[in-house]
């Protein structure tokens, strides 16, 4: 049987990583990284805390430290004010790092909707550092970073650049380390995985004893940073026989963070007195705390037993995607533009908010006696009343759909599949990768395919959510079937919690 949407194979008895979320439990929003070239994976157990990872460069030999960063945030008006605390050691090396740090951003919405950032430092930072007998006290902190976010209706993009200079006194005896770094940040947030990796290049020069050069020497080194969070899932069949419910699935949500980096600091004799030799460092590592699990609905699926789209309709029944508990699912059943509406919304869900962020709003005083003004649909055949209202409102709201013309939405037509995909990559924001003005697909039938929707179905065609049927047609015009529209939308979880994942670091790190 060809198939116009691709199958991709979804489950077996575990699914590896796909990805969902609870708004308050979620990990989805990502925490930070700071810009001091470390890793973050948020503490389940503790608000506003992370467990932290970072190299230090300062003594010539690269010392990997770790603990507790906690990140408090709050935002007045369009500024942003984050207090980091780290507490970091290493027993082997005998090695801590104390040290709190105050950013203010400063944000500014331009015109395109696009949110423009300006960071600069408050006041002084304090930062200790002790390996061994050596005291390195932070004695001046320079930081710059500018940086911009794109809100599209599912993912919310983001990218800055940072600079960031530190001087640090060596046992108070006029020695001193000067640390330079430049780093380039990019990530997303979205409900089914968030991503940030970043790119720091480290120049160290130091100079312990003022009075002599040959305790001078110089390093450099890249770091090569990448935070995930993600939510995984996975089938478990039920042991016992005598029980009312078959196997279900259970949701994973968990964070991992990868930090590589590679050196070249100098080799030291046994006076510990730079030789003038270069070593090579490179290291990996990474951070994975433990999952927290919840269990998702079991619905009624045994007359799909076998069929090529049951897995798929298990999961968007399991997660309230599809409403209903799902005796009543009729594969073959076209779909309307308001039940794939619907189901697009609660599959796409909201963004989280960040759970560090502290909001400020000014309290105002209303007047009790002027009346509410009456809510008024964004449809003329959507009523206020109907069963999806919500979704299809929440849907206009977002930017997701734009009816049939003339305030219609048209909700019992059935959908084409140029419509599905149009949808789709509106949401994604991602019709700017299509080729400028027209693309031109690869599919058989692609001067068939509506001018609105040709540069939506290239972009889908190129980031795998679609392909052609045997024969290499795309068929847009054809009416979406629920079985259909099932495979496709666990592709579409699929690619924003695993695809997304591999673009934002497999492109940093050789992970």
């Amino acid at each position: 049987m060809s198939k116009t949407f691709t199958t991709k194979k979804i489950l077996s008895l575990i699914l590896l990583i796909f990805i969902l979320a609870k708004p308050i439990t979620s990990f989805a929003y990502m925490g930070s990284m700071g810009y001091e070239g470390g890793i973050s994976a948020a503490d389940p157990f503790e608000k506003n805390t992370y467990v932290y990872r970072e190299v230090c460069f300062l003594s010539g030999t690269p010392i990997v430290l770790e603990g507790e960063m906690t990140v408090k945030k709050s935002v007045k008006n369009e500024l942003i004010s984050t207090t980091y605390t780290y507490n970091l050691s290493n027993v082997e090396h005998d090695a801590t790092i104390t040290r709190v740090i105050v950013i203010n951003t400063y944000t500014e919405t331009s015109e395109n909707g696009q949110t423009r950032e300006k960071s600069e430092v408050v006041g002084r930072p304090t930062e200790i550092v002790r390996i061994g007998s050596t005291t390195y006290v932070l004695n001046n902190y320079e930081f710059t970073r500018s940086g911009i976010t794109d809100k599209q209706p599912a993912v919310y993009y983001n990218v800055g650049e940072y600079m960031l200079k530190k001087i640090y006194s060596i046992n108070n005896n006029g020695g001193n380390v000067t640390v330079e770094m430049t780093g380039t940040q990019y990530g997303y947030d979205q409900y089914w995985s968030s991503a940030k990796s970043g790119m720091v290049d480290v120049y160290i020069y130091s100079k312990s004893d003022p009075a002599s050069s040959t305790n001078e020497w110089g390093g450099f080194a890249e770091v090569f940073v990448s935070n995930v969070s993600k939510k995984g899932f996975q089938y478990i069949e039920n042991q016992p026989f005598q029980i009312s419910f078959e196997g279900g699935y259970v949701e994973k949500d968990w964070e991992e963070g990868v930090l590589e980096y590679n050196a070249q600091l100098p080799e030291f004799d046994m006076n510990k007195n730079p030789t003038g030799v270069l070593k090579n460092y490179n290291e990996k590592m990474g951070i994975e705390p433990k999952p927290t699990m919840t269990r998702l609905m079991v619905p009624d699926l045994k007359h799909l037993e076998g069929h090529w789209a049951e897995e798929s309709a298990k999961i968007l029944y399991s997660l309230g995607v599809i409403p209903g508990t799902g005796e009543d699912f009729n594969p073959e059943q076209y779909i309307t533009r308001s039940e794939f509406t619907v189901m697009l919304v609660r599959a796409l869900k909201d963004i989280p908010e960040d759970p560090d962020l502290i909001t400020r709003q000014r309290t105002t005083t209303t007047n009790r006696s002027r009346s509410k003004e009456p809510e008024i649909s964004p449809f003329l055949d959507i009523k206020i009343g109907d069963t999806f209202y919500a979704d299809i409102k929440t849907a206009n709201d977002r930017g997701i759909i734009t009816g049939t013309g003339n305030s219609y939405f048209s909700p019992e037509r059935h959908i084409t599949s140029s419509e599905v995909v149009t949808m789709i990559i509106r949401a994604l924001g991602l019709e700017g990768l299509s080729s400028y003005p027209n693309a031109i697909t690869p599919f058989v039938d692609n001067d068939d395919i509506p001018a609105y929707a040709r540069n939506s179905v290239d972009v889908a065609y190129r980031i795998g959510l679609v392909s052609g049927d045997s024969r290499g047609y795309f068929r847009p015009n054809e009416k979406l079937t629920y079985q259909k529209a099932a495979v496709l939308l666990c592709d579409l979880i699929e690619y924003m919690g695993e695809d997304l994942v591999k673009d934002y670091r497999e492109r940093f790190l050789s992970y």
